[in-house]
């Protein structure tokens, strides 16, 4: 018999203000998958595996996928993958290799001498080491070993299917290319059925937010929300976005690309030029004195007060839950699930 994924109950005052500002109830997602449940071949992780939640407010029909960033887990982002919960969203924190950091793979002086540094590096991680990437083209990066398994694209893959066939009531076998129960799309990449990326929104935080990035070049998903990111900039000696994002050609078009950021935090520069580049609607609005839809803008701002004093507070005051402020409603509430295209 199918399992059926279960959520935790919270009683809130205004059930209308779910999905609009909210409240924070303990975290919605109730599921953590060790991501070698889903394929043998991924690496075992049973502390910090995979999470997953069913919608809490009126459904969607969209998952998000939320990318952690360097050294992070999905488990530090259970502020943000409730509220995208209480959106409407089947949402999955995806466990991935997040142990190098764009800056540490392609530091300023390797970019300059090897400008391609940053895709070789985005593109393992996000296909595996020698793969091909849906147009054909395989990298390799000294900076990390990261398997075809264990892929970012193999590990969404097989997740879905896992919660397809385990939670069959839940949902999720919506967001697989097939008519019933028959794959109409077998990915033979990763030898599993190709998941509905027109069904996908991509939330990256960080070094996530230029793996999601990467993903939308080959994937036209239904929305990209870069949250403090892309890193994939660098100086030579003024400062150059990586061509992997200047050349285009993204299959996912700007129009659905949407960024956020901390004015204060050091990286800022960089991810503005990286998302004028892309082509990103602006001019940018804080999101600090404006409401959905932002005036319009895809490039959102912030300049909330972190509640953590830890290194890199600013960078991270706006998706994890130990920075970012407001309890029990998170200040960036609404504008994550703006983002998102709640």
């Amino acid at each position: 018999m199918a399992k059926k994924l279960s959520v935790m109950a919270v009683v809130c005052v205004s059930v209308l203000a779910l999905t609009v500002v909210g409240c924070t109830p303990p975290p919605a997602a109730s599921l953590y998958v060790n991501p070698c449940s889903t394929q043998a071949a991924i690496t075992c992780d049973s502390v910090t595996g995979h999470i997953a939640s069913v919608p809490l407010g009126a459904a969607q029909n969209r998952l998000a996928i939320v990318l952690p960033g360097t050294g992070a887990t999905p488990s530090a982002y259970q502020k943000l993958t409730t509220a995208l919960s209480y959106a409407g969203f089947h949402v999955i924190g995806l466990r991935y290799n997040t142990g190098v950091g764009t800056n540490s793979a392609c530091p300023d002086a390797n970019a300059v001498t090897d400008p391609d540094c940053h895709r070789a590096f985005k593109a393992e991680v996000a296909f595996g080491a020698g793969v091909n990437d849906p147009s054909g083209h395989a990298y390799d990066s000294p900076a990390v070993n990261v398997s075809a398994a264990n892929s970012v694209e193999n590990r969404i893959l097989q997740l879905v299917n896992y919660l397809a066939n385990n939670y069959a009531t839940s949902g999720w076998s919506q967001y697989q290319k097939k008519t019933g129960l028959t794959c109409d799309s077998l990915n033979t990449t990763y030898g599993v059925c190709d998941v509905d990326w027109s069904k996908v929104v991509l939330v990256g935080h960080s070094l996530g937010a230029g793996e999601a990035l990467y993903l939308a070049k080959f994937h036209d998903v239904n929305r990209l929300a870069m949250i403090s990111g892309p890193f994939d900039e660098y100086l030579s000696p003024s400062l150059v976005v990586a061509p992997w994002i200047t050349e285009g050609g993204f299959a996912t078009p700007a129009s659905s690309m949407y960024g956020l950021t901390q004015l204060l935090e050091p990286n800022y520069p960089n991810q503005s030029a990286a998302w004028d580049a892309l082509g990103l609607a602006g001019p940018q609005v804080s999101v600090d004195s404006d409401t959905p839809p932002y005036s319009g803008s895809h490039q959102l701002t912030t300049n909330v007060t972190p509640s953590c004093s830890t290194s890199g507070a600013r960078h991270n005051s706006t998706a994890q839950d130990l920075c970012t402020p407001g309890s029990p409603v998170p200040s960036l509430q609404q504008a994550w699930q703006f983002l998102a295209g709640a």
